[in-house]
């Protein structure tokens, strides 16, 4: 399997506030960043995210900066996961609306995406793990809002940053049999450290529906036919609890629309590698029976034609990477 990877390496963008700018937009799915100004823009920045397809892996470098959960962010993506970080270096605190922690080095923060938190450090480094609760197959995760764990604590959480640490060290050089088993040992020594004893599993229906079926849509975004009728025949459901999961992304047409030109951009602007194509090859790529029919919505979306898009779209292809991992994040 290909290594599913964002890496925009930011060390290469001279420009502070252009660097800036592209570090917040990628990170936009997660929480909405801000830079304090209490110390110089530098290029130690990192954000590079392994999409392991059960969960998400990031090693993440950045200056001072808050940074909040959103509500709007929490009701549009209606995910069910947990956001495990190991801090490296530097200080993260951490408020909600009941509590307040403080993350240093060698501890793990546990947060609930499904919950609101604010965030504030003065530089920091740090291992992020993104896993769907339902993940957590062995009992319920003990977590509320948001934790902070010392690794040092137990012998379990010891094992857990150690394994995030070399996981770290190999996932660039791995194949795709060697990430898989990778994850599936970062699966068990979670389950094992933050699981309650005796709990049971949960899952919201609704959710991991909408997860299965932009999974779905994902892997056949070059399909024709890929619409209501085959959604509604592949997944056993009626159009009513179809339009209702997709009502947040304005529909489901809507939605597939979306992400066919957003891989469309990919293609053009270069973020899928290989010689540049022609404009059709890239409309059949994205499931579009015309070159004129993609042209008309690309031109609808992105303000300009598609045979005019080139490596200088890098910017609109760094929005396109927030996409994508908003999309990762929701397709676990």
């Amino acid at each position: 399997m290909t290594l599913k990877l964002i890496d925009p390496k930011f060390s290469q963008i001279e420009d502070n506030r252009v660097r800036l700018q592209a570090w917040q937009e990628l990170t936009s799915s997660l929480f909405v960043a801000n830079e304090t100004g209490t110390t110089p823009l530098h290029r130690d920045l990192v954000f590079r995210c392994y999409n392991l397809d059960r969960m998400l892996f990031v090693d993440h470098s950045a200056w001072a900066h808050s940074a909040e959960r959103t509500l709007s962010q929490i009701v549009a993506q209606g995910v069910d996961h947990v956001f495990i970080g190991l801090q490296l270096s530097g200080a993260t605190r951490l408020t909600s609306s009941n509590r307040a922690a403080v993350a240093r080095p060698g501890d793990f923060l546990l947060l609930d995406l499904a919950q609101s938190v604010q965030l504030a450090t003065d530089g920091m480094s740090a291992i992020q793990i993104c896993i769907p609760r339902r993940r957590f197959a062995t009992g319920k995760i003990d977590l509320q809002n948001m934790q902070v764990l010392p690794s040092h604590s137990s012998p379990l959480l010891k094992l857990m940053a150690d394994h995030l640490l070399n996981m770290r060290a190999c996932l660039r050089r791995a194949d795709a049999d060697q990430r898989e088993l990778l994850t599936s040992a970062a699966l068990s020594i979670c389950n094992a450290a933050l699981t309650a004893a005796g709990g049971s599993n949960s899952s919201n229906e609704p959710v991991l529906a909408a997860i299965e079926i932009r999974q779905f849509i994902e892997n056949n975004i070059q399909r024709p036919d890929l619409g209501i009728e085959l959604l509604c025949a592949r997944f056993r459901l009626s159009r009513t609890p179809l339009y209702r999961l997709f009502e947040g992304d304005g529909g489901i047409a809507s939605y597939i629309r979306n992400r066919r030109l957003v891989r469309g951009m990919r293609i053009l602007a270069g973020m899928e590698g290989g010689p540049r194509q022609r404009v059709s090859s890239v409309a059949y790529a994205c499931g579009y029976q015309s070159e004129k029919m993609f042209s008309r919505a690309f031109r609808r979306r992105y303000g300009v034609n598609p045979r005019d898009v080139h490596k200088s779209f890098r910017s609109v292809a760094v929005q396109e990477r927030a996409v994508l991992l908003a999309s990762w994040i929701q397709n676990l």
